[in-house]
Parts: structure tokens; sequence; C-alpha cells
């Protein structure tokens, strides 16, 4: 059972934390549209297999924190805050979004898109800390263990599920692109609805239980 939460975590946590349009998505959509779809995924290809090592890092890093109360407990508390903080600013950035110009993404000039996609993957910073922060507050509640096949499986889904939104992307963005600003406003709005439950849920935790 565990084994099973622990795969549905992984995607339920790589999706939300990789669907809105960032320069990754982008990137692979410009990609598409300008070369082809099978460069696009190459290139997705290439970056799920850095988010396998990003999710690996971080829960083994969580593992480490929650094998230490002294040090869990206090990110616990950082964490709970770090999710009030990102609740608010998908609220404000969703209200922003209407009046927002859309981002430019450069392509730069690559043959191998694979390992276009492992570099651009590899600078993204957020990833690592969001594993962490994300499987340690669900191991908080009993949703998730610290053993190594729990890891990898979690790993390995993370990696799957940023590989399907790559893959819509890929897929369908010449198709949504007109409706990507409403898609933004939206998505805000319900990553704010997601955090707030973790934080409101936290919170309750921390101080009633």
């Amino acid at each position: 059972m565990m084994f099973a939460l622990a795969i549905v975590l992984g995607l339920f946590i790589s999706i939300v934390g990789i669907i809105i349009p960032g320069m990754l998505n982008m990137t692979i959509a410009k990609i598409s549209v300008k070369e082809n779809q099978q460069q696009a995924l190459n290139f997705a290809f290439g970056a799920v297999v850095v988010v396998f090592f990003q999710a690996f890092i971080g829960t083994y890093f969580a593992k480490f924190l929650d094998a230490h109360p002294f040090f869990s407990d206090g990110l616990k508390k950082i964490g709970t805050f770090i999710f009030i903080g990102l609740t608010i600013a998908f609220v404000i950035m969703g209200c922003k979004a209407k009046s927002k110009k859309r981002k430019k993404v450069t392509i730069e000039t690559k043959n191998n898109r694979f390992l276009y996609g492992v570099v651009m993957s590899a600078f993204n910073m957020f990833a690592i800390p969001w594993f962490a922060f994300t499987s340690l507050m669900m191991a908080s509640k009993d949703w998730f263990v610290y053993d190594l096949l729990s890891i990898v499986l979690f790993s390995i889904s993370a990696a799957s599920g940023t590989y399907f939104v790559f893959y819509l992307y890929a897929l369908y963005f010449k198709k949504i692109e007109h409706k990507l600003s409403f898609i933004v406003q939206n998505i805000n709005f319900f990553i704010a609805f997601l955090t707030g439950l973790v934080a409101i849920s936290s919170l309750y935790k921390m101080y009633f239980q």
C-alpha cells in the first residue's frame, strides 16, 4: 500500500510542480512548434532524467531530516510557512496574470536536444527543495516512508509525471496556445488552493494535535 502511495504521490507532486508554464515547458512547446514533436520529446527525456535524480536527492535529504527530529521539526515549520508564502504568491500571480505579458522563450541552436534538456533541467534549482519539502510534509502525515524502494519508486514516478506534462505541452501546445493566458490564470489559483490546504493541515497538526 505504501509503495502504491509513493507512486501516486510522486505523480501528483511532480505534476503540480511542473504544470505551470515555465522555461522548460515553454522550451518544449517552442521546439515542438518550430522543429518537430520528436525533438521536443528528446529534450523532455533529457530533462526528466535529471528530474529523477533531483527527486531522489530531495527525498533522500528529507530522509536524513526525518531521522533527526531536531532538524525535521524546524524544517517542517519552515516548510509550513513556505507553503503559506507559496499560496499568497500564487494568488498574486493569478490576479496579475491578465495584465502580464507572455514570456518569450528563445531556443539555443543545438543539435542534441537530449543533452540540451539535461542542461536546462539541471539549472532548475527549485526542484530539489520542492521534492524535499513535499515528501517531508507527506511523511509527517504518515503518507510516505523513507525506505530505499519507496524513494526509488517516488523518484521514477516523479520523472514519469514530469514527462507526462512535457508530453502534453509538446503534443497540444498548438491547440492551446491561444488559451494559454486563461490556463495560467486558473492554474495559479488551483495550485494556491492546494498549497493552502497543505499549509492549513500542517498548522492544525502543529498547534492542535
